[in-house]
């Protein structure tokens, strides 16, 4: 009769592993898995697990290290990047002139329902390349963002959809290096898919010195989602005297910079959520103040710092310590963290 327990430790020991490997995740979330490696551009269909609007689907682009022609990287048709990590990504065309609208939309899955109440903790990685001179891409927009959803949306031509964002990004972003985007949401439906794209209302429009920039193209790579308690991404303090407020809606924090004079990344500045006003200081590690500055929500977007200290001289390369007190319709709230200044 010794055998007996034995089984059962067996049987117990096989439900911890089963219930390991069924971990929520976004399905191939760093688009490693296909079902055949691109050759053109357009061939998202090649990508396990991703789609795109009823449209669109056909005319998202995936690349990979691996592929040929057009669908290789690092030489994209439209720009120069290497994935974020392992050896594909995504592309898209979140946004054309008024001459000719169009807007692409990414749609993921999870690898199980959310579930309704819980909160959870979603990063992407985003980025428009190192763009090349001679194509339309370059064009950077904000009110990139993610919904939730139970599927990919139904798109007619390449109309821009009414999606509710649980996360969106108020800075019109061109950036040819990664950035990492952490977001903190509450799920409120036993949400199965989610939507990446352009989900705010009106976008602004940023546009390099180069002319002809007439698309906001974007790679993406590295979808990511667990569990959380976590009320922001940051590090966040509620001010004495006042209650824990709920996250502000869309702050996003770099966490580098590279102020070398060439227009691209040259001012270190987050993301303020609309209708907050914010006072914002940047120290050594030893505590020396080297900027600080007052702003109100999206006013601050083409502000920032500029990597030089009070006195007007360059700071030199290395970590530094920001922290943010904001003010706004949901209270205040305190939030500090480190950044990099790259030369």
């Amino acid at each position: 009769m010794s055998w007996k327990p034995h089984v059962a430790l067996a049987l117990c020991a096989g439900c911890l592993s089963w219930t390991a490997h069924a971990q929520l995740r976004v399905v191939n979330g760093g688009f490693e898995s296909h079902l055949a490696l691109p050759n053109a551009t357009g061939q998202l269909h090649f990508c396990a697990d991703w789609s795109g609007g009823l449209v669109t689907s056909q005319t998202l682009d995936y690349y990979h290290n691996d592929g040929t022609g057009a669908g290789d990287l690092p030489q994209t048709p439209l720009a120069k990047v290497a994935p974020h990590g392992g050896n594909a990504v995504a592309g898209l065309v979140a946004f054309s002139d008024e001459m000719s609208p169009r807007h692409e939309y990414l749609t993921g899955k999870f690898s199980q329902p959310l579930q309704p109440g819980q909160r959870y903790s979603m990063s992407f990685a985003l980025t428009s390349g190192r763009v090349h001179d001679w194509v339309d891409a370059g064009m950077g927009i904000s009110g990139l963002g993610v919904a939730m959803g139970f599927g990919a949306p139904v798109q007619e031509e390449h109309e821009k959809l009414d999606l509710h964002a649980q996360f969106e990004i108020h800075e019109a972003l061109v950036d040819p290096v990664w950035r990492n985007y952490t977001f903190v949401f509450q799920a409120d439906e036993a949400y199965t898919h989610f939507t990446f794209g352009l989900l705010g209302k009106t976008p602004r429009i940023r546009e390099d010195d180069v002319e002809g920039r007439t698309l906001a193209y974007y790679f993406v790579d590295d979808f990511f989602i667990e569990p959380t308690e976590m009320q922001i991404s940051s590090s966040h303090r509620p001010i004495r005297g006042s209650s824990a407020p709920e996250p502000e809606e869309a702050l996003f924090v770099p966490n580098a910079f590279t102020p070398d004079l060439n227009q691209v990344n040259d001012r270190w500045m987050p993301s303020l959520p609309e209708g907050c006003r914010a006072w914002i200081t940047v120290t050594t590690r030893w505590g020396n103040v080297v900027w600080r500055g007052e702003f109100i929500g999206e006013e601050a977007q083409d502000q920032g710092w500029d990597g030089l200290d009070m006195e007007g001289k360059f700071c030199p390369e290395g970590a530094y310590a920001w922290s943010i007190r904001m003010e706004g319709p949901d209270g205040k709230s305190q939030h500090n963290g480190l950044l990099h200044l790259i030369r």
